[in-house]
């Protein structure tokens, strides 16, 4: 059984209380007059309360879930709703560590406690980590914010030395798993902004679109992913001076000390370098592809093969050397001329 313990603090005092007093009705042309972001506010109704400086905190077993403070705040006692303007929300996960909200208006109907936030809205993780948006619903009981696909978010934070940006239409964040889930149209951004004789094999940015991304944030792993299998719609990356497309990839924006690889391309791996001033360009394919951290080197395996000019090798491994323009081949078994395929 779920207790819920609800503390409000409210002025004035009831109206149907013998020593209450009653507003004026100018005290309430201020919801009507104002536009309302919130749909399913009867504004037209006077309200129970109206109450300047409002304070909410929702508790349940004992359990902080989340607390808001506004400017100014209705309570329509038949609908069980209530309905604030300027808000600041704080949401509590399992170790009541606070994310922080704010935004225009808030609404929550007190026999349901799903907290929705409407207008200028930014996010505030207790990393520091920030996101912007429209709109969003906070699940409590399952810890759980959700935004509609409907709705631009963009978001941006630190790892280490480097700094992740993301745009995605829709969101979910799992606030006791820490995984930010991107729904569609997703472009995530890496900067790195340490001096790049630091780490060579990995570039200054990296920008990836896709449908869908899961971002790990304990493991500071994103996963990308598309929703279709036809060929023809792949997951892009974009860096210096080359571009690769894949089914699936993993991007590692940890402490890059600390890792071999930064990033993995699966299935239907097709990688392009993009200059061509001094040098012919250079394609290759392949089922997965691994960045190296250390070395400016891609190592390309499962059936790869690469393309220069007119020639075409393959080998149970190639090892593309970005900057001296080398290609090494493992167990090379096939060497042909023939012009590269897209």
């Amino acid at each position: 059984m779920s207790i819920i313990i609800e503390i409000v603090v409210l002025t004035p005092t009831p109206l149907e209380s013998p020593n209450a007093h009653i507003p004026e009705q100018s005290h309430f042309v201020l919801q009507e007059q104002q536009p309302i972001l919130a749909p399913g506010i009867p504004y037209q109704e006077l309200p129970e309360y109206s109450v300047e400086q409002f304070s909410y905190l929702s508790i349940s077993q004992g359990e902080k879930q989340w607390r808001i403070q506004a400017k100014l705040a209705f309570l329509y006692r038949s609908q069980n709703l209530t309905h604030a303007r300027d808000v600041i929300a704080y949401l509590y996960d399992k170790e009541e560590k606070e994310t922080l909200v704010s935004g225009k208006e808030a609404k929550y109907f007190l026999n349901h406690k799903n907290l929705e936030v409407f207008g200028d809205i930014l996010v505030v993780f207790p990393d520091g980590f920030q996101m912007k948006t429209e709109y969003l619903s906070y699940f409590p009981d399952q810890k759980r914010i959700e935004i509609p696909t409907k709705y631009l978010t963009q978001g941006k934070g630190r790892a280490s030395k480097n700094e992740l940006y993301f745009t995605s239409h829709g969101l979910r964040f799992d606030m006791d798993q820490n995984k930010i889930e991107l729904l569609d149209q997703v472009l995530v951004s890496l900067e790195k902004k340490d001096p790049l004789v630091e780490h060579p094999g990995v570039p200054h940015w990296t920008k990836i679109q896709s449908d869908h991304c899961m971002i790990e944030r304990n493991t500071h792993l994103a996963r990308f992913s598309m929703r279709t299998s036809q060929r023809s719609q792949l997951v892009q990356i974009t860096q210096p001076q080359l571009l690769t497309r894949c089914k699936r990839a993993d991007l590692n924006y940890a402490d890059f000390s600390t890792l071999l690889r930064y990033l993995t391309a699966y299935e239907d791996v097709w990688i392009q370098e993009t200059q061509s001033q001094n040098q012919p360009l250079r394609y290759a394919t392949g089922g997965r592809a691994d960045f190296d951290t250390r070395e400016d080197t891609i190592t390309i395996s499962e059936f790869p093969q690469a393309y220069q000019d007119q020639d075409t090798v393959t080998g149970d491994l190639i090892l593309m050397h970005r900057t001296t323009g080398i290609i090494e081949i493992e167990h090379s078994n096939a060497f042909s001329t023939g012009s590269p395929k897209n």
